[in-house]
C-alpha cells in the first residue's frame, strides 16, 4: 500500500505529508463547529465531548486548547476518521490492523504556549521490508500553516539510540530541525516515537486541527465509549476495538478491498 519512495521517506525521516486529502466542505464544517465548541466551557460541552485541556487544573491558561472525541458528535469528522488516503498509510503502517484511541479538535492563537519536543515510546521497527510504527499521529490542518510556525520534528529521531541533548530545541533549524508547512486539507502522519513539537503560531487566524491517533496492538482506556455507541458508525466503533496481532478487523477489510480496487 505504500510505494517504496514512500516507504523510504516515512523511515527516514519519521513522517509523511498527505496533499489535499479533505474536501473543502467538511473543512468548512469542521471549523464551524470547532468555533462553537471552544467558545463552550468543559461543562457546556454535549457529551461525550470533553477536553483533558481544561480538566488538568495544573494545565498552562495560555496551553493550547483541544476537545476529544469530536468524531461521536459530527458526520463530518467520522469521514475523516475513515478516510481513505490516511487509512491507506495508517494501515500499511500497523501490519493493516490499527486501533482509534483519540480523536482531537485543537485551536492555536498566537498567545498560545509554544510546544516543546517531546517523543512517546520506542516502537518504529522495519519488519519484512515495511516500516511498522506503534503509536501514530494524523494531524489533518483545517487552515494554512506557512513556513516559520506550526509542526517542527527531529527527522529521524523516531530510530533514536541516544537522547535528545539539551542545546537542540524547537526553534533550531535545518538540517536538525525542521519546519513543516502545509495547506488546508493536508495531513502529516507521523509516528509518536519521532521528537516533534509546534513553534508559536503567527498568523492572524487561528490554527485548528484534527488530530486521530491510532496503536499497532492494543487499546485504550477512552474508546469506545459504550453508553454513546449509537453516535458512531459500526465500522468506527470496530475500529476502536483492541488492536489484536492475527486478528484483521472488518473495517480493515472493507478498506483494503476498497483500496485494492482504487490501484486496479
Amino acid at each position: 500500500m505504500l510505494s517504496e519512495k514512500e516507504k523510504w521517506f516515512f523511515d527516514h525521516h519519521g513522517y509523511i505529508i498527505l496533499k489535499d486529502v479533505v474536501v473543502k466542505e467538511d473543512i468548512t464544517r469542521m471549523i464551524e463547529l470547532g468555533d462553537r465548541w471552544h467558545e463552550m466551557t468543559l461543562e457546556e460541552l454535549p457529551p461525550p465531548l470533553t477536553s483533558t485541556a481544561l480538566s488538568n487544573p495544573k494545565a498552562s491558561p495560555t496551553l493550547a486548547r483541544w476537545i476529544n472525541h469530536v468524531h461521536y458528535a459530527d458526520e463530518t469528522f467520522q469521514r475523516l476518521v475513515l478516510n481513505r488516503q490516511i487509512m491507506r498509510v495508517i494501515l500499511a503502517l500497523t501490519r493493516q490492523n490499527p486501533c482509534l484511541v483519540d480523536t482531537a479538535l485543537t485551536k492555536n492563537y498566537r498567545t498560545s504556549d509554544e510546544i516543546n519536543f517531546h517523543a512517546a515510546g520506542r516502537d518504529y521497527q522495519v519488519e519484512d521490508g515495511a516500516p511498522y510504527a506503534g503509536f501514530l499521529n494524523a494531524a489533518i490542518s483545517l487552515v494554512d500553516v506557512p513556513a516559520g510556525t506550526g509542526f517542527v520534528c527531529l527527522p529521524g529521531s523516531h530510530k533514536r539510540n541516544f537522547e535528545l541533548p539539551d542545546s537542540v530545541s524547537i526553534h533550531d533549524g535545518p538540517p536538525t530541525v525542521v519546519n513543516v508547512p502545509v495547506q488546508a486539507g493536508d495531513c502529516v502522519i507521523f509516528t509518536e516515537a519521532l521528537y516533534h513539537g509546534a513553534k508559536a503560531w503567527t498568523e492572524k487566524y487561528p490554527r485548528m486541527t484534527v488530530f486521530n491517533r491510532y496503536i499497532g496492538e492494543g487499546s485504550h482506556g477512552s474508546l469506545p465509549i459504550e453508553d454513546q455507541r449509537n453516535l458512531i458508525p459500526e465500522e468506527i466503533y470496530d475500529l476502536e476495538q483492541a488492536a489484536v496481532p492475527g486478528q484483521r478487523k472488518k473495517v480493515a477489510d472493507r478498506l483494503l478491498r476498497d483500496l485494492a480496487a482504487d490501484a486496479a
